[in-house]
């Protein structure tokens, strides 16, 4: 297992107890202005889905967010200062152990009062059968430009995808509006996320029969099918830091054994590029120069299935994994830079 220091935000820093080996030592505290943290991740190591934290990508130093929610948290999304971060939050049902109602929230280091700010808002009940009945709002993406999150949500029986402002998610102003189509109930629509200049919106839908990506303009106009390869898996699309390069990971070369790479395309689809080349390789990020990309790496047996957090070079080369140990981590988000 990675070594872990447990964290709670507090204003402007946070506090972590260092617990990494068996004689800790004493409280000591990540000045965030001074940009040490890098990445965040999701990992199953404590049972649930919690959000970690990488000190820095040179060492092995890993750090987990205490986000109040003992059910899990998950897709962690930077914003663009890299002084907050959107993440799921979620309830799971007693009854099937899976979550039945999730919220996007936004973390602030930088005041503890709004330390944990809800940006969707949709009931749940249970009936008096137990039984519990909720909505999937989640997979935020925040606009570099402006203050907007998207998101999807099954508010409508199936996910689409949502826009709002986060001003008016504070002052109950406006409802969250939709993108895609509300009377497609065939259609799947997940992993939005915005170009750089806040225009574009790539994402993955199976309109077309199988799961591939897209782009829209922001307001929801102009849908424009990028890949056509047929694979299975065409997933969480991401624009590079100078939006030349679009990655995400696919099972189009799979062969029939469902491996997974990461590719990178132009914005239009052409010039597909492969990063990786070998294992199951999935869930990319950019660094904040667009230089190298964060994935996670599958690993581990059937009995026991595991995944690692690795860097690879945009152009395939020096591929090296950041967190050591027996760990289940993924969905990694590399900050951009403040």
């Amino acid at each position: 297992m990675f070594r872990i220091c447990f964290v709670v935000v507090i204003i402007g820093i946070i506090l972590t107890v260092n617990a990494c080996d068996s004689n800790p030592t004493t409280e000591k505290f990540i000045d965030l202005t001074k940009n040490q943290i890098d990445i965040l991740f999701v990992s199953e190591n404590s049972g649930a889905q919690r959000i970690y934290a990488v000190q820095d990508t040179t060492f092995d130093q890993v750090y987990s967010i205490s986000l109040g929610n003992n059910n899990g948290t998950l897709d962690p999304s930077w914003s663009p200062d890299g002084r907050k971060f959107t993440y799921t939050n979620m309830l799971v049902s007693t009854q099937t152990g899976y979550p039945f109602h999730t919220n996007v929230y936004i973390v602030n280091m930088d005041s503890f009062s709004n330390a944990f700010t809800q940006v969707t808002f949709s009931p749940y009940v249970i009936d008096s059968n137990g039984i519990h009945y909720g909505t999937l709002n989640m997979r935020p993406d925040w606009s570099l430009l402006t203050d907007q999150v998207v998101f999807i949500s099954d508010r409508d029986s199936v996910f689409n995808i949502f826009i709002t402002d986060i001003s008016d998610t504070l002052t109950g102003d406006t409802l969250p509006t939709v993108l895609t189509d509300l009377n497609d109930k065939i259609d799947i629509f997940c992993y939005p996320s915005f170009s750089p200049d806040g225009t574009k919106i790539v994402y993955t839908s199976k309109k077309s029969g199988n799961e591939e990506i897209w782009v829209m303009n922001s307001d929801g106009s102009n849908k424009i099918q990028l890949t056509h390869n047929n694979a299975t898996i065409n997933s969480r699309p991401r624009f590079s830091p100078s939006a030349d390069r679009i990655s995400f990971f696919s099972n189009m070369w799979a062969n029939g054994n469902d491996s997974l790479q990461v590719y990178t395309m132009d914005p239009n689809g052409a010039n597909l590029d492969t990063v990786t080349t070998s294992g199951n390789n999935y869930d990319p990020s950019w660094s904040p120069d667009g230089n190298e990309i964060v994935f996670a790496k599958r690993g581990g047996s059937t009995s026991k299935p595991r995944s690692y957090i690795y860097i690879i070079g945009r152009n395939g080369l020096n591929e090296r994994k950041l967190i050591s140990g027996d760990n289940k981590a993924y969905y990694p988000a590399w900050r951009p830079q403040p």
